[in-house]
């Protein structure tokens, strides 16, 4: 909702693709540079409080929006402020939220835990678009903002009233956040799981995930739809990932999440190039599933692996390397096809992203040490042997 949402109420406000970018901008430079602070956090707190604060900052950032449009006070500059306090509280709040799931199921259970995870994710992406479109074009984004800062309070009733209060693994005497930190960006240099990880999630965030806040922009230039088409391409997308989630929480470990990121990462690259340059909505809803369905097979196939193949010391730091990479370079990504929106054209620079997708994940698949690492031909102990939990 909240991206359908601040996409269309900034690009109704200013009709610039390059404001809709600098919104996005501004929603993720925060989360370059505090994601991996954040990631450090979660290995230092207990993940329940963290989640509790920074679900408690999201429902206030978004009731304090919806305020600011039906009062008429929503200026670009009071949405890009409301729009760095979304990206830094979600510095911390992802990295906590995906490390917390391994301390709530069995380490077998993991996989499943994240794709159905995943899975709850993109049944919320069927309905909340489809009623994000509604309210804007029945009430307008005020009340769509609005319903979204109430709905912020069910995760925090569910944290107080089932989830349980895991204390963090115990650390080296002596240890710093500054050297904890450093050994999670040491494993991701040294370690090829975590480095091929890093490389495909880096490309998909930069070039794939970043076409996300133009939709609006395809959809009244290129489809020529209005608030209710721009939901439904928003929901179709839930469908996709919704078949995705269920589909890889019934695999195992290994092999089959390999194939899955590399199938995944093909679908996606042709998904996405259908719809820069599908002319249609008939063509540009089944790409958008396609997408979907690909982004969650990579992205819990990534995740999982982080999850599961790694130390469990380094767990909130790895994945806050993770979030960072997709919180942040999403983003800048966007504010990259705004920039060619005119020497090249804004779809032309999406398709050839898509094409860079596609390879990048192939190569990295194929690289004999990811796939060696993935197989368990090097362990995780013997990688972490490389980076030690201090400084020298």
């Amino acid at each position: 909702m909240q991206v359908v949402a601040l996409g269309y109420l900034v690009y109704q406000r200013t009709g610039s693709p390059t404001a809709v970018a600098a919104v996005a901008a501004a929603d993720g430079i925060p989360s370059v540079i505090l994601s991996l602070a954040g990631g450090v956090l979660a290995d230092r707190l207990p993940r329940r409080r963290i989640l509790l604060v920074t679900q408690s900052l999201l429902g206030l950032s978004a009731g304090t929006l919806a305020i600011l449009v039906a009062t008429n006070h929503a200026s670009f500059t009071a949405i890009l402020v409301v729009a760095i306090v979304f990206g830094a509280t979600d510095a911390a709040d992802l990295p906590t939220r995906q490390a917390l799931v391994a301390d709530l199921v069995d380490r077998h259970l993991v996989v499943n835990a994240v794709a159905l995870g995943a899975a709850a994710m993109s049944a919320t992406r069927i309905v909340g678009p489809s009623v994000a479109g509604l309210l804007i074009g029945l009430a307008g984004p005020a009340v769509c903002f609005g319903f979204l800062a109430v709905a912020y309070l069910a995760p925090i009733v569910v944290l107080l009233a089932v989830i349980p209060d895991v204390a963090p693994l115990p650390r080296l005497s002596g240890t710093t956040a500054w050297s904890e930190l450093v050994t999670g960006l040491r494993t991701a240099g040294s370690d090829p799981l975590v480095r091929g990880v890093v490389i495909v999630a880096a490309v998909l965030a930069f070039c794939g995930v970043s076409y996300m806040p133009f939709l609006p922009v395809l959809a009244r230039t290129q489809l020529h739809v209005g608030p209710q088409g721009l939901g439904i391409m928003y929901s179709v997308g839930g469908v996709g990932g919704l078949v995705g989630g269920l589909a890889i929480a019934s695999m195992g470990r290994g092999a089959g999440r390999l194939q899955l990121m590399l199938v995944g990462g093909v679908v996606y690259a042709g998904s996405l190039f259908a719809v820069a340059h599908g002319p249609v909505l008939g063509i540009t809803l089944p790409a958008l599933v396609g997408i979907s369905f690909a982004f969650v097979a990579v992205s819990t196939s990534m995740t999982t692996l982080l999850q599961t193949d790694t130390d469990p010391r380094l767990r909130g730091r790895l994945l806050g390397i993770y979030a960072t990479i997709f919180a942040g370079l999403q983003p800048l990504g966007t504010v990259a096809y705004g920039l060619l929106a005119h020497p090249v054209g804004l779809f032309n620079a999406i398709g050839i992203g898509a094409l860079l997708v596609g390879a990048t994940t192939v190569a990295v698949v194929i690289t004999p040490s990811f796939r060696g690492r993935v197989a368990g031909l090097q362990t995780a102990a013997a990688v972490a042997a490389t980076a030690p939990d201090t400084l020298a």
